[in-house]
């Protein structure tokens, strides 16, 4: 009895010793194997990648009567300089030309688009002078921290100095908020025009 309990606990033990080694070696031999195979995998896709084209002048493909050739095709007058003046964009439309007169909604979208742009150059404004003040702020607590702040001279007219374009940058602010103002209100929620994403 003692000889079969040893016998059924000796075969698995005997079975496993033979084969833990193998299955070690196995693994250790896929290891590098798939490290490789990843390192190739990305090399192909770096070299598999095109580069974005870049569209310039030479490499743009403008046949004669397309939108696109309109600029393109201006016609010059003998003694003329090379490069014209762009007609202004209300000008094809202005009513004493012979054209037909601007509608009122294409006047609305004229006062819309010109809002938008307004209000984009606000914000960007208000961007630059919350950055100004920003950085003023942390100046301010950098010069004053030093404790021989009142011989520090390039210090102060460092701060100064975006005292005074934080104060351009707020009438720059105050003068584009006067011109939203003096505009016309339009209909900012028109569907005729589709809002920016």
């Amino acid at each position: 009895m003692f000889c079969r309990i040893t016998l059924h606990l000796a075969l698995p033990v005997a079975l496993s010793a033979m084969l833990l080694p193998a299955i070690a070696s196995a693994q250790s031999q896929d290891t590098p194997s798939v490290a490789e195979a990843a390192r190739r995998a990305r090399a192909l896709k770096k070299n598999s990648e095109k580069p974005a084209k870049v569209i310039t002048d030479e490499n743009l493909d403008v046949r004669k009567g397309d939108v696109q050739s309109a600029a393109a095709e201006q016609l010059r007058m003998p003694g003329s300089p090379e490069t014209q003046a762009q007609p202004a964009a209300g000008a094809a439309n202005a009513p004493g030309q012979g054209s037909k007169p601007v509608s009122e909604d294409d006047k609305a979208r004229a006062a819309l688009k010109e809002r938008v742009a307004l209000k984009e150059k606000i914000k960007e404004a208000l961007n630059d002078l919350d950055l100004l003040k920003r950085e003023y702020q942390l100046d301010q607590d950098s010069f004053y921290s030093s404790p021989d702040y009142a011989k520090n001279t390039l210090g102060k007219e460092k701060l100064d100095a975006l005292k005074q374009q934080i104060s351009d940058k707020q009438q720059d602010v105050d003068r584009l908020k006067e011109q939203l103002a003096a505009l016309p209100e339009g209909q900012e929620s028109s569907t005729s025009v589709p809002p920016k994403s």
